[in-house]
This record gives structure tokens, C-alpha cells and sequence, in this order.
């Protein structure tokens, strides 16, 4: 395998932006990471910071992900697999069953739209009317 592919260049990033990252992967909320990150209590400024830190970052957070093994591949397969989510059914009348668990699948539904941006309450524009399409052909058995 090649180096180059295996060691991830460290990206150029602030003090205060790697610690914000940290925080971020640490709790999965932005606007707290940056309330600490960044020494303020306005939540409405953190917020703001945040949400510049996310599209600032959003190469160095590929690349982290990348390097610890999270590639689009990785991450379509764990959301194929969870759109297949099931649960026993248990009954005091009845033997066991296995039966769809359809809040999981919903969870995974839900990731895979945001991630395609599918449905941001906006009316459909062309390019997004397209991915709608694909993302019904794809989820649909």
C-alpha cells in the first residue's frame, strides 16, 4: 500500500481549533465545544463559532476520519446494515420472532437524508430533486 495513502498529512489548524475538535468527537455538540474551546459563555456566539469551525474544518475532519478508518465506504455499509435492523419480538402466548425494528431504521434513514441533504424543507431544485430520486432507488428493497 502505498505511504502517501496511508499517513494522513496533519492538517494546519489552530490551538484552539484542535481543541474544539477534540471537545466536538468527545460529546457530538458543536455549540458546547466552542463554549469551551473558546473561553465564552453567549451561547449564540458559540453557536456561531461552531458552525464556522464545522465548514472550516470539514477537510481535517475528513482526514481524521479517514485515518481512523471511517471512509464513505465504511460508513455506507454500516448504514446499509442498519437499515436492516431487527429486534426480537417477545410474547408470553407466543415463541420468540424476529421482526424489523423500525426506530433504528428510521435513525439510519434519517443520517442518510441529512447526508444527502434529501430533506431540508426547502423546495426541490433540480440537482436535489436527482439525489431524492437516487436515495429512493437506493433504500428501497
Amino acid at each position: 500500500m502505498n505511504k502517501a495513502i496511508t499517513k494522513a498529512k496533519e492538517p494546519k489548524i489552530t490551538r484552539k481549533q484542535r481543541l474544539f475538535l477534540k471537545l466536538y468527537f468527545e460529546t457530538g455538540n458543536a455549540t458546547r465545544s466552542a463554549l469551551s474551546a473558546y473561553d465564552t459563555d453567549d451561547y449564540g456566539v458559540a453557536a456561531n463559532i461552531a458552525s464556522e469551525n464545522l465548514k472550516k474544518l470539514q477537510s481535517p475532519i475528513k482526514t481524521w476520519m479517514e485515518a481512523k478508518g471511517f471512509s464513505l465506504q465504511t460508513l455506507c455499509s454500516v448504514l446499509a446494515e442498519g437499515l436492516k435492523a431487527t429486534k426480537v419480538k417477545t410474547s408470553l402466548t407466543e415463541p420468540d420472532k424476529v421482526v424489523p425494528d423500525f426506530m433504528a431504521r428510521h435513525k439510519y434513514l434519517e443520517t442518510a437524508s441529512k447526508w444527502l441533504k434529501v430533506d431540508d424543507g426547502s423546495k426541490p431544485e433540480e440537482g436535489k430533486l436527482s439525489r431524492r430520486v437516487v436515495a429512493e432507488e437506493f433504500f428501497s428493497d
